[in-house]
């Protein structure tokens, strides 16, 4: 039987001692396999997880966890596409989406290192997401990918104003302040181009492509999102005031909930393979919680079945 060799894609950035982090590491692989060859690449601000994670594969590791945050896992994910080397996560971030979509124990190094060793090999899907100031720019920029969703508009302007020092105090809930101070507002006209059909034309303060589709807190934002059925979920939203905001909320939390009530909100959902979005003013782009800019055109995709992952379910 081939030996296994297992990489570590590890953050440094997350840890207030790498030595040990990794000696923890490398000490439950041996609880699985005593004969388990371990390597560690550690990412560079120039280089946060693709390179490590390709590198991982021409070293012939057979499994590659990513130790970080949803950013992390992002990159070594793009770094593993259609190569059949499995993907496990050592989760380190703040909101770890994509962990949690898995079921993959959170603050728990040994429980994560066990299913991305054991756990059930599952396929996923990898969204691409290009963006520019023009339908042209977007065609030719570069690709980012994403696992959880990527976000045009109100969300990515939460990534961009998340206090990086309440993140490492409250966790996810840093989110939620930032959020907070940025619910009034108003929408934007925008297109939406699904699976190269003729555009949709609505208002929207946020437009959100999701690849799975469930938050801290029990919330799940995208039902329809799932990592394996090679679409993505496209969730467009606007409100007016606080009160518009709280009835997002509530559709959100409530599903059974109307989804348009006394003209002060709006959530609507679509399906696409591709989808091309576009608006007049330039808003902040994000995807899997890195802010990326400000742009006027999305263009997205999904890469069907891109991935094998280790998952506990």
């Amino acid at each position: 039987m081939e030996k296994l060799h297992v990489g570590v894609v590890v953050n440094p950035s997350k840890l207030k001692d790498v030595a040990e982090f990794r000696g923890r590491v490398v000490s439950h692989v041996f609880s699985v396999d005593p004969d388990a060859q371990v390597s560690f690449y550690e990412t560079t601000v120039e280089d946060p997880g693709l390179g490590q994670a390709q590198q991982a594969v021409s070293d012939g590791c057979s499994v590659v966890l990513a130790a970080g945050g949803d950013g992390t896992v992002r990159l070594v994910a793009a770094g593993l596409a259609h190569t059949g080397v499995a993907l496990g996560i050592i989760p380190m971030g703040t909101g770890n989406l994509f962990a949690r979509n898995l079921d993959i124990p959170i603050d728990n190094l040994r429980g994560a290192v066990r299913v991305a060793l054991t756990g059930e090999a599952l396929t996923a899907d990898l969204g691409y997401l290009q963006h520019g100031e023009s339908l042209e720019g977007a065609n030719k920029a570069k690709e980012e990918p994403f696992l959880v969703i990527a976000g045009f508009g109100f969300d990515a302007v939460i990534m961009e104003n998340t206090d990086s020092r309440l993140k490492k105090t409250v966790g996810w809930l840093a989110y939620v302040v930032a959020g907070a101070k940025k619910i009034v507002g108003r929408g934007q006209s925008v297109e939406l181009e699904l699976d190269g059909r003729a555009a949709k034309s609505l208002e929207a303060r946020t437009v959100m492509i999701g690849n799975v589709g469930r938050l801290p807190g029990g919330i799940t934002l995208m039902p329809g999102a799932d990592r394996s059925n090679g679409s993505l979920e496209i969730l467009a939203l606007d409100w007016k005031g606080a009160a518009g905001f709280s009835q997002i909320l509530g559709q959100l939390v409530l599903p059974g909930a109307p989804k348009t009530l006394a003209k002060i909100s709006n959530h609507r959902t679509f399906q696409a393979r591709e989808a091309v979005v576009s608006t007049s003013k330039a808003l902040p782009v994000q995807v899997d919680g890195d802010y990326l800019g400000d742009a006027t055109h999305l263009v997205t995709r999904v890469d069907a079945g891109a991935l094998v992952i280790r998952s506990a379910r």
